[in-house]
């Protein structure tokens, strides 16, 4: 169908348009009447706007057009460009070509068609560069979900979004007059290079036969196993690329299926075992829609990012649970990190590490010391002393009592009352934190519980994000800092127990981010929407808007199961 647009269309740009009533000053005159009758919505300004820089005449129409045009439509139809494949006004586009090109506009009545055919491309090209840029999501619905979630669920999601505005149309206007119709489009893109991943990924779970489906079973297959599952389970994998395209098809459970089963089991996060249990044929089982969805929903939220990120930054995806450190474009650093508990997500927001604390001290914020201290303390009145917790009044060091904190529980008052965990191997910050100041006192740090990072979900804190072996970042970022520091200085440091502050020279930018799919090494990663803030982007794209978001009563992840007091 392509194909055979595009020849219509170079047939149609190739008529002599010699007749007085076909001259390019009677189209251009036809575009002006256009302009005011036939343009609508939030783009007229824009359309108007370019025909206006370029004297109202034909930008599409003419034989010295034809290779822009056939551009602008391929790109229409370019996953690359369309990956929600919106018509754009394709369709009255291909009736304008068929009826022009087939003689079956009146002579009369040509010049007016030529104009609307000419409108109408620029209008598509517009709704194009609209889509790149902003997409079709309401990020205003997204937030007010958001905020309602406070109320109905007491979940404090906080999420800063960068809207963007309409490109410079003095670009745009260049690009349709130079004919460089692609590489505008393409200069476009939002975080380019995670953005063309995810559209490769889409195309190929697009065209990915139908996934058979694997009866359930209480006993978990292992190699060595045989079963007729087992050939369905061989077809599945392979169908997604686990499984070796040339492998036996067979009921024998070998070591090559046990491969692509701990490749599979490691992309979708399910406990690596090697095994088809019964978590694993669920997940087996879900049909490939579901994941074309997801891959099209993470490509909506590259529209809230620039085309790439700063030359050296950190990356913390929260539902991958993993920290990524880029420099020069190459991944030098990933770890391990917990995030905020599901009735506590860490804020997504961008800043940057400006500098360290060794031996940190961590005052509880006021949310916690109501939220969870309070109760604590009330089950456990030893708790301060056993966590060398130290409470303040003003300077002065105090005595707690249960009776002087109970009235602020319930209260929108702040606690009069600073309690100040001191350093140690207790120390809930663990022994270094990496700070980039920022309105929602959350930052990086190390942990006293270090076992929480070998969990599956890992999510346990109150916001902020604990790091594995997070003297790695440390030795990476003294590369940055004002002073120098050997091993040995560091190790004195540590052992001091004291608080020591070092500063950067070089903040390092910091992202925070919410991607459950991304292609990493040649493997397409799936991770569960914890935060269900995917669920709520589906539900607020145009055409699919929902007013109102309900958290369904059952998750994949308990937050009862999940609660942990005074996790920071």
């Amino acid at each position: 169908m392509r194909r055979l647009t595009l020849l219509l269309f170079i047939g149609l740009l190739q008529i002599n348009l010699h007749a007085e009533t076909l001259s390019m000053e009677n189209i251009s005159a036809h575009i002006q009447k256009g302009l005011q009758t036939r343009i609508k919505g939030q783009n007229k300004p824009i359309i108007q706007n370019i025909y206006a820089k370029t004297g109202n005449k034909p930008l599409w129409i003419g034989t010295k057009n034809t290779t822009k045009t056939s551009q602008l439509i391929q790109a229409l139809n370019d996953p690359l460009f369309n990956y929600k494949n919106r018509s754009f006004d394709q369709k009255s586009i291909k009736l304008l070509f068929y009826q022009l090109d087939n003689g079956e506009i009146s002579r009369r009545k040509q010049a007016a068609a030529y104009a609307k055919l000419d409108l109408v491309l620029t209008s598509s090209m517009v709704r194009l560069v609209r889509f790149i840029v902003q997409g079709d999501v309401d990020w205003n619905m997204v937030q007010e979900k958001l905020e309602t979630l406070a109320h109905s669920d007491d979940i404090t999601a906080r999420w800063e979004m960068s809207l963007k505005a309409f490109p410079n149309q003095n670009e745009l206007i260049s690009a349709i007059e130079d004919g460089d119709i692609y590489e505008y489009l393409t200069s476009l893109l939002p975080m380019e290079r995670h953005y063309k991943k995810l559209v490769k990924l889409l195309k190929n779970y697009r065209i990915m036969d139908k996934f058979p489906k694997i009866k359930y079973s209480k006993k978990s297959l292992k190699m060595g196993d045989s079963s007729s599952r087992i050939k369905e389970i061989k077809k599945r994998l392979q169908i997604s690329g686990d499984y070796p395209k040339k492998a036996p098809i067979n009921s024998k459970f070998d070591q090559t299926l046990k491969n692509a089963v701990i490749t599979y089991q490691k992309r979708y996060l399910i406990k690596v075992t090697g095994m088809v249990d019964r978590t694993t044929t669920y997940y087996l089982n879900q049909p490939v829609k579901n994941n074309i969805q997801a891959i099209i929903t993470n490509l909506d939220k590259t529209k809230l990012y620039p085309k790439k990120f700063e030359n050296e930054y950190i990356e913390i995806n929260i539902p991958d649970f993993n920290l990524r450190y880029y420099k020069d474009q190459q991944k030098i650093m990933k770890k391990g990190i917990v995030v905020g508990r599901i009735d506590r997500p860490t804020p997504l927001f961008s800043d940057a590490i400006t500098y360290m604390v060794l031996n940190p001290t961590w005052t509880i914020p006021d949310n916690l010391i109501k939220r969870d201290l309070i109760p604590v303390l009330r089950q456990n009145p030893m708790y301060l002393e056993e966590n060398n917790i130290h409470a303040f009044q003003g300077k002065k060091k105090i005595e707690i009592t249960q009776e002087m904190l109970d009235p602020y529980e319930k209260s929108e008052k702040r606690v009069p009352y600073r309690f100040v965990q001191f350093p140690g191997e207790t120390n809930a910050l663990g022994r270094v934190k990496f700070m980039f100041p920022n309105k929602y006192a959350v930052y990086l740090h190390d942990t006293d519980n270090k076992s929480l990072l070998s969990r599956r979900y890992k999510i346990y804190s109150s916001g902020c994000v604990r790091l594995e072996k997070p003297f790695d970042l440390v030795d990476t970022l003294l590369e940055h800092t004002r002073k120098r520091y050997s091993q040995t200085k560091i190790d004195e440091i540590l052992e001091s127990n004291k608080p020591t502050t070092i500063s950067l020279r070089k903040s390092i930018p910091v992202h925070i981010v919410y991607f459950t799919v991304y292609e990493e090494d040649g493997l397409a990663y799936f991770k569960n929407d914890i935060y269900l803030y995917d669920k709520i982007i589906e539900e607020s794209v145009e055409g699919n808007k929902k007013s109102t978001f309900t958290i369904p009563e059952k998750r994949m992840i308990s937050v009862k199961k999940n609660a942990q007091p005074l996790s920071n």
